[in-house]
């Protein structure tokens, strides 16, 4: 079952109340309170990355997660379930994503799960 909802007072986020879009991602915010290698996270990070969708026309894609690591990398960290995995949706808005990352020393993530 998903959720929303807010994250209240998370410590290694810079803002008080971190919202989430699913109970998976409410878990992988515990997870990375939990994980030493994790420094920094937000959802709040306001990236939104440019793409052209399959019907031609101009979007932004606003991906999940901004997470800092204890060696200083930065990863950008999209979630998506099982069965979204191969759309071409996904696929396009992974492949500029990866493109902008690269562009900034970024690395992306895209994590799966089945829901």
């Amino acid at each position: 079952m998903s959720k929303h909802g807010y994250y209240e007072n998370p410590q290694k986020s810079a803002y008080s109340i971190e919202y989430y879009d699913s109970t998976w991602e409410y878990d992988y915010m515990k997870e990375l309170e939990e994980d030493d290698t994790a420094v920094k996270w937000t959802k709040n990070h306001g990236i939104r990355i440019p793409y052209i969708d399959d019907d031609n026309k101009y979007k932004y894609y606003r991906p999940d997660f901004l997470v800092e690591r204890t060696d200083g990398a930065i990863e950008m960290v999209e979630m998506k379930s099982e069965h979204l995995l191969n759309t071409p949706n996904t696929k396009r808005k992974a492949e500029y994503a990866r493109k902008w990352c690269k562009a900034r020393g970024i690395e992306y993530r895209l994590i799966s799960k089945y829901q």
